[in-house]
C-alpha cells in the first residue's frame, strides 16, 4: 500500500513537555494523533492545533512517518501495538526525546525504518541529535533544516555514550560544583563570593580545554594533587569526611582518566 504524506502521532499525553510541539513545520503535516483514548487524543490536538484525533491504530497505517511521543516505559508496547494493528512496513517511525537508540526497536516495528531523534539540553530548542536508518535520517535533516535548526547525527551504537556525556555535563558535575562551593565556605568565604570563584575557575577549565583538548591537563596537575591528597586529605576529613571521600575519589579517577596524558 501507498503510504500518505502525511504523519502521524501517538502520545501518551504530556506533549507540552515535548519539542514536537514547537515544531511548525512537523505540525503542517500531521495527520492522526492516537493515545490512551480518544478524549486525551483529542486534547493531544487541541493543544498541538494540528492533526486529527483517532481512537485505534487503524489511520495510522496509511502514514509515511510516525512520530511516538511517549515514555521508554512504554515504548516496546506501543511498537508492538503499532506492527499488530498496521502495516508498518515502508513505514518510519520516530521516537521523540526516548534513551532507547534504534537498534533495540527494529525487531518490533515490522520492516518499518526507525531512527531516534531528542533536542540537545540548554541549546535553547536550537539543536537536536539523531540516530538510525540512513533513509530516515535523511528525512530528519531536511526537516530540521525547515524548522531552521540543526540536526547532528551520532554514530550507530553510540547513543548511550553520548548521554554519558550529557550526563557528566549535568547531573554527575553538580556533585563537584557543590563540593567546590562548599569547600571555599567552609575555609571562610561568603556564599554570593565562593559561587562567583567557582564560575570563574570552572569557565578558565573548560576554555582550556576547548582550546587544548586532553593537553590542558598540564605536566604538574597530578604532581599538585598527589601532594596535596598526602600533605591535606586528613585535615579534611577531620572537617568533612563526605567532602574528603568525594575528593580523594575525585583525584584518584582523573589520574586515572588522563593517565595516558602523564605518560607523554
Amino acid at each position: 500500500m501507498k503510504k500518505n504524506r502525511v504523519t502521524g502521532l501517538v502520545s501518551a499525553g504530556g506533549i507540552s513537555e515535548s519539542f514536537l510541539q514547537r515544531m511548525p513545520v512537523l505540525l503542517g503535516a500531521l495527520g492522526p494523533v492516537k493515545a490512551a483514548s480518544f478524549p486525551v487524543a483529542r486534547r493531544i490536538v487541541n493543544s498541538l492545533h494540528a492533526g486529527f484525533a483517532v481512537a485505534d491504530y487503524g489511520p495510522l497505517g496509511s502514514c509515511d512517518l510516525i512520530w511516538l511521543a511517549v515514555p521508554d516505559g512504554m515504548l516496546d508496547r506501543i511498537v508492538g501495538e503499532l506492527a499488530a494493528h498496521t502495516k508498518l512496513e515502508g513505514t518510519t517511525i520516530v521516537p521523540c526525546g526516548s534513551a532507547r537508540d534504534s537498534a533495540s526497536l527494529r525487531r518490533l516495528a515490522g520492516g518499518a525504518r526507525v531512527a531516534t531523534l531528542n533536542l540537545v539540553a540548554d541549546s535553547g530548542e536550537r539543536v537536536l541529535i539523531g540516530e538510525g536508518h540512513p533513509d530516515v535520517m535523511r528525512k530528519l535533516f531536511r526537516l530540521a533544516a525547515a524548522e531552521k535548526r540543526k540536526l547532528v547525527e551520532i554514530r550507530p551504537g553510540c547513543k548511550a555514550v553520548y548521554l554519558a556525556g550529557a550526563h557528566l555535563a549535568t547531573h554527575l558535575l553538580l556533585p563537584w560544583i557543590g563540593a567546590a562551593v562548599e569547600s571555599l565556605r567552609m575555609a571562610g568565604f561568603s556564599r554570593s563570593e565562593a559561587t562567583t570563584a567557582v564560575e570563574a575557575m570552572g569557565s578558565r577549565v573548560l576554555r582550556g580545554y576547548i582550546n587544548a583538548g586532553r593537553r590542558a591537563w598540564g605536566p604538574a596537575a597530578p604532581l599538585e594533587l598527589h601532594d596535596t591528597l598526602v600533605r591535606d586529605i586528613e585535615a579534611i576529613r577531620a572537617l568533612d569526611p563526605r567532602l574528603a571521600a568525594l575528593y580523594e575519589s575525585g583525584i584518584q579517577q582523573a589520574l586515572t582518566f588522563f593517565e595516558d596524558e602523564q605518560a607523554r
